[in-house]
């Protein structure tokens, strides 16, 4: 059984939609259980995978640094703690399974009620994010580590907060054949949003917010506003935006253009150069991974997780958050000396396929929950 926190598309539950897509049926019957019903349910059906919504909308245990921490947040830890055991009983209950695995280390109320009634299942844990450095994200790797037989951690940093001798690091995985670089379909998207084969488009595919860098970005495009670079930028919800980050997307200029979340990313990635990832805390980034995978190299911020996804002058460049001279400098590098940017292009498929390969680190998985279920304390 595999419990999923929560209903918007994004890079979880498109990880945990690739390990359903090649998880051997004739061996595991898997379902998923979501807190909050929502278009990642498409996702999972795709594969085939039976996907039970909960009734009533739940929320996680937020401590990480993609959630941050708010008194909004604050109270809704508290106050879903209860009913996430009450329905994490309920579900284990009635499907039975041999072995959990969290979607994230926010979902340990789940590993805990798992333990405590049902205790031969084995769960495992999805260490996606970097914990906060406060009582929340002490809260998380503490309960966690009592109640988690395995953590899957999908940097080396994710990993530093949790047990060596029980956790392997597996990076997030990309289907190479759906995300390989087609030039027909580059320039039929770009038609369709008005963009010419002239256009240099630098890319951007996360959370519009300000943990993922949209300071930054807002600064960089007004420097090459008139270096005919544009910015497109896959991610803008403004009915899910408070009023502070809509503001930022009002000041953004003409060389800017502002699109929804979408799901055929493999799709919209192909009309960039290049893509922009300036997260200003640590976080691993999808998007590299998804671009290198196209051949398309990267700018990035210099920040722990996400810097380790790309090669540093072979594969795209990195940055120092807020520092919007150097980052402009690389891309206009990167626009100019196009035999630089041929090589990285080649070079950014050689590194997703060494790294990023969807069966060889599913492959990997599936030996986990072989292991675990079959007691098997040897290594990992």
């Amino acid at each position: 059984m595999y419990i999923h926190h929560a209903g918007e598309l994004g890079g979880a539950p498109k990880s945990l939609s690739i390990i359903l897509d090649e998880l051997d049926r004739s061996r595991f019957k898997p379902t998923v259980f979501m807190l909050i019903n929502g278009p990642a349910k498409e996702l999972f059906l795709k594969s085939g995978t039976k996907v039970i919504t909960s009734s009533k909308r739940l929320f996680a245990f937020h401590g990480t640094t993609v959630s941050g921490m708010s008194f909004r947040l604050f109270s809704k830890n508290i106050l879903y703690i209860l009913p996430n055991m009450l329905t994490a009983y309920k579900v284990i209950k009635k499907a039975n399974p041999q072995l959990i695995h969290l979607n994230t280390s926010c979902l340990f109320v789940y590993a805990i009620t798992a333990k405590l009634f049902f205790k031969n299942v084995k769960v495992v844990s999805h260490i996606r994010e970097p914990l906060l450095k406060n009582l929340f994200g002490k809260i998380l790797q503490f309960f966690n580590r009592i109640s988690v037989d395995h953590f899957i951690a999908i940097n080396d940093y994710e990993a530093s907060f949790f047990n060596k001798i029980n956790t392997s690091i597996i990076k997030n995985s990309v289907n190479l054949e759906e995300y390989k670089s087609n030039s027909l379909i580059k320039e039929e998207e770009r038609k369709k949003i008005g963009l010419k084969t002239s256009d240099f488009i630098v890319g951007f595919f996360a959370r519009f917010n300000i943990e993922n860098g949209i300071e930054d970005i807002l600064e960089i495009a007004k420097k090459l506003e008139d270096n005919n670079v544009k910015f497109l930028i896959y991610g803008y919800a403004p009915n899910l935006l408070d009023n502070k980050i809509k503001s930022i997307a009002k000041e953004m200029p003409n060389n800017v253009i502002l699109k929804g979340m979408v799901n055929d990313v493999a799709i919209k990635m192909q009309m960039i150069d290049v893509l922009i990832s300036p997260f200003k805390t640590p976080h691993f980034s999808r998007s590299i991974i998804e671009a290198q995978s196209l051949s398309i190299p990267v700018l990035a911020t210099n920040v722990k997780s996400q810097n380790t996804l790309l090669k540093d002058g072979d594969t795209g460049y990195l940055y120092s958050f807020g520092n919007i001279e150097d980052a402009v400098s690389k891309l206009i590098l990167m626009k100019n000396d196009i035999e630089k940017l041929r090589e990285m292009k080649k070079n950014s498929r050689k590194l997703a396929k060494k790294n990023y390969c969807q069966t060889l680190n599913n492959n990997r998985t599936f030996e986990i929950y072989e292991k675990l279920l079959k007691n098997d304390k040897s290594s990992f």
